[in-house]
Order: structure tokens, then C-alpha cells, then sequence
């Protein structure tokens, strides 16, 4: 369906003469991502068995695909639009065949943003990491401060009540490496500076994507702005009480009681909605914006406090009616649950294959590709998937690790 030995075979990197080719070097790593092998150590013995060699199209005279270290060194000087374009080949396939016609609510299709800092160390550095002061206890009982290097990134996630992909992600950039010229002396890039480079090169690359959600981090001025720009709405989760324009839509409702309560059965909570639309009191930002609140209480823990969200609404996002944008903000959690929780625990994506700013962008958009490709083969194929079966979206996913994926002989 998605032509992926013609995809790997594309992939380019900088060794000249390379005995293993690099598209054979990107199927090894597409297969350990899917099989969820936890390190190219862990790989290397597969390298020489016969059936992985098969899978990864090595020469039938062929005993041994590579090292482990060839694995790495290759990912450190790959195109990075070569393995990008693989998981945009996938999803533009999938858009073709229209998996994400009927979208989310009001047909809208919905990307999550949100920072993910998969790797740090005390000790490994790479020209690429990210430095910050840690205070780390010392066996005498003191506190010092110590250098900690970490890789951050923003990601996108496709996000949707079944389907939830990966769809690109951005590093932040430490301070002599941004594309500002900046300087040791200078900062290192921050989250939102990423986010918006991303976000305009997600639009490029799928037009169809209608609406961002994102966290309390985003609400301001300048990429509401860009959001516009780009024609596309937001559902933004908004937390500080004193922001505007949530101290003007908290002033308007005041103490008067929600404009509509209803109780969803099937979750078992009791649901309190405020709507408050076309509110212009953002300085940064030159257009109406909708602020709705809504406060959940669960039915089954009565004991417990109501939770209160609070939604920043712009640009297409606005049709919807005030109970679907609290389930559209409460989605957000898609990128946390499905991607970087199920990421860390089951996919072994958190393990530093390689350390190396290069590699690891690499690294990931392969196993980006085959978290995508497993996502859309039990979504699609295996219809007891995910939410059909209930809150555990990652059940089916979790059961192939017990033999669902395997690498098995031809025939």
C-alpha cells in the first residue's frame, strides 16, 4: 500500500562507497523501531540472522548486514529529507485514501503541539545538546550545580478521538546555532521560537490540517497571530487567571451559574460550560478571540474536586459549539498519553541510539515512520483497536509485544 521498500531504498547519507547502502542501513532501523528492540546493541545479533536479512532486502549472499557502529555512523551524515520524507510519503498516502476525510468534530482535522525531551546526560554531549545548571546532591550532603546537556524538541501529532499520528518534529537549537546567529553569549532557543518553525513547515507540507491545540504555554499574541496567517484555528488551553483574554471572560460571567449543564453517561461526569465569544482585549492580537470554561466532575470519585479547563478559541475553531471545544482541549492529552508516554514506555524511543544532533533527528523520523505505519494497520485492519475497546488506546500495541511482531522466515 505505502511502497515502503522504494521509500527506504531513497534514503541518502555522506559515506562514499558505503559497503551497506543507506537504504538498507534506514531498513534496519525502521525494523528495530517497529520491533521495539531496545538499542543497536540489542540489534546488532539480528544483523546476521537470516530472516532480518531478508526483511531488510540484503544480497542473498550476504551473511551479515553491518555493525552496530555502522548504523550510527550512517544516521550521523543522513539527508534528513530523504528519512523525513518517508513519514510525509506514508500520511500523503493515507490523506489520498482518504483515512482522515471525515476529521474530528465539525469535520475539522486537529494537530497537538508540544515540547518532548527524550534525552539528557550528565556526561554525553554532542555539538547539538542543549546545556542547563542543575543542582545535583553530593554524597557529603551539599548541593552544587552542574552542567546537565538534554535534547528537546517540539513535536506534532495528528490528533483525532481514534487516529493519532506523528506528524513532524523540530529540535531546539542550543544559542551559536540558531538561525538568528546567535552566539554563546546568547540563549538557548525556546520552545515557542521552535514551535512556530515547525508549525509553518507542518501547514506547508499537509494543507488539509485545519485547527492547533496546544497547552497553557501558547496563548499569546504572536502565534495566535501566526495561526492566522496560516489560515487555521486554535484551541489553546489558557491557565493564568490574570491573562487576558480570560480576566475579561471571567469578569463577564462573574458569578452566574454555567450557561449549560448536562451529564455524559458513558464517562460518568457532570459537565458545566461558559461561553464567552468575540472578546477583542488582546493588545498582540487583532481579532476576535472565544473563551470558553468548562468544569468536569467525576461521578464515579464525588469526593473529589471539579477540574477546571479554560480554552482560548480563534479562526475556524469558533463553529464549534462549547462542548466540543472542551473535548478538543481535553484531547491535547493525545500527545502526552499516545505519543510521548507510549513512546518512552513501549517504544524505547527515550534509549540514545546514537548521540548525535543529525542522528537522532534521523532516528526518529524512521521510527516516527513505523509508529505510523503500525498505528494505521490496527486502526484500519484490526477494527477492536484502541478506543473501540475502551479508554486503553495503546492495548492492541501493547499485546504485539507478547508476538504480534515478529520477525518470522519467508513463507
Amino acid at each position: 500500500m505505502y511502497g515502503l521498500r522504494q521509500l527506504l531504498e531513497q534514503v541518502e547519507d555522506a559515506r562514499d562507497e558505503p559497503v551497506t547502502s543507506a537504504g538498507r542501513v534506514a531498513a534496519a532501523v525502521f525494523f528495530c523501531g517497529l520491533l521495539r528492540i531496545r538499542s543497536f546493541n540489542a540489534l546488532e545479533p539480528k544483523l546476521a540472522e537470516k530472516p532480518f536479512l531478508h526483511l531488510v532486502g540484503a544480497p542473498a549472499q550476504r551473511d551479515r548486514l553491518c555493525s552496530a557502529d555502522t548504523l550510527s555512523r550512517s544516521l550521523r551524515g543522513v539527508v534528513l529529507d530523504s528519512v523525513r520524507s518517508i513519514a510525509v510519503a506514508m500520511l500523503a498516502k493515507a490523506e489520498r485514501n482518504k483515512v482522515f476525510r471525515e476529521g474530528w468534530f465539525g469535520a475539522l482535522r486537529y494537530v497537538a503541539l508540544d515540547g518532548w525531551e527524550p534525552i539528557c546526560s550528565f556526561h554525553r554531549h554532542c555539538p547539538h545538546c542543549l546545556v542547563r545548571l542543575v543542582e545535583v546532591k553530593q554524597r557529603d550532603g551539599t548541593v552544587v550545580k552542574v552542567e546537565q546537556y538534554y535534547h528537546r524538541y517540539v513535536v506534532a501529532l495528528l490528533i483525532d478521538d481514534r487516529l493519532d499520528l506523528a506528524l513532524d518534529i523540530e529540535p531546539l537549537l542550543p544559542s551559536d546555532l540558531r538561525p538568528d546567529g546567535g552566539t554563546e553569549d546568547d540563549e538557548d532557543e525556546g520552545e515557542l521560537t521552535a514551535a512556530k518553525r515547525l508549525l509553518r513547515r507542518v501547514k506547508k507540507t499537509y494543507p488539509w490540517l485545519d485547527v492547533v491545540v496546544a497547552d497553557g504555554l501558547y496563548p499569546n499574541g504572536p502565534f495566535l497571530t501566526l495561526i492566522r496567517e496560516l489560515r487555521m484555528g486554535s484551541v489553546i488551553i489558557i491557565r493564568n487567571e490574570g491573562h487576558e483574554p480570560l480576566r475579561e471572560a471571567t469578569h463577564i460571567w462573574g458569578d452566574q451559574r454555567a450557561q449549560q449543564t448536562f451529564v455524559d453517561e458513558q464517562a460518568r461526569e457532570r459537565i458545566e460550560l461558559w461561553d464567552c465569544p468575540d472578546l477583542e482585549t488582546l493588545e498582540s492580537y487583532k481579532g476576535p478571540i472565544r473563551v470558553v470554561r468548562g468544569r468536569v466532575t467525576d461521578l464515579r470519585q464525588s469526593d473529589q474536586a471539579p477540574h477546571t479547563w479554560c480554552m482560548v478559541v480563534t479562526g475556524k475553531a469558533t463553529k464549534l459549539s462549547a462542548e466540543q471545544i472542551l473535548r478538543v482541549g481535553r484531547g491535547r492529552w493525545h500527545i502526552e498519553n499516545t505519543g510521548f508516554h507510549q513512546w518512552t514506555k513501549l517504544w524505547k524511543f527515550a534509549h540514545v541510539f546514537t548521540h548525535h544532533g543529525n542522528g537522532i533527528l534521523a532516528l526518529y523520523w524512521l521510527f516516527f515512520a513505523a509508529f505510523n505505519l503500525l498505528t494505521l494497520f490496527l486502526y484500519l485492519q484490526v477494527r477492536c483497536y484502541g478506543r473501540d475497546r475502551g479508554k486503553d488506546v495503546t492495548l492492541s500495541a501493547r499485546t504485539g509485544d507478547r508476538g504480534f511482531l515478529r520477525v518470522r522466515p519467508a513463507g
